[in-house]
């Protein structure tokens, strides 16, 4: 039992050896495997990080332009509320105020 174990080591040490000489007969091919290997990792990981930039881009153009439209919205609702017709008719309503006749006006004389 001893002997075939012994057997399988000195096997096993032979292949490394074999695997060992092939890899110091072929380093440089090896070392392009591993440039190519590294390079093709590299750009699966860029795609993804571009992809995911892309996604963020969109979705803040989508707020964009929600911000737009509320902005539109605020500046249509300023119009209207800042309009001479309404303001006049509130002053009127509410406070009880008319326009002065031409009696009623005075001028202040300039220096």
């Amino acid at each position: 039992m001893k002997k075939l174990d012994l057997k399988r080591f000195d096997a096993h040490q032979a292949l490394l050896q074999i695997i060992l000489a092939d890899i110091k007969q072929y380093r440089g091919l090896l070392v392009w495997v591993l440039i190519a290997l590294g390079s093709a990792l590299l750009t699966v990981y860029l795609t993804h990080l571009n992809r995911e930039l892309i996604a963020e881009r969109e979705e803040l153009l989508k707020h964009r332009d929600a911000i737009d439209v509320e902005y539109r919205h605020l500046v249509i609702e300023q119009t209207t509320l800042s309009s001479h017709n309404r303001i006049e008719s509130l002053a009127q309503r509410e406070l009880g105020m008319q326009r002065p006749t031409d009696e009623q006006e005075v001028l202040v004389p300039w220096r």
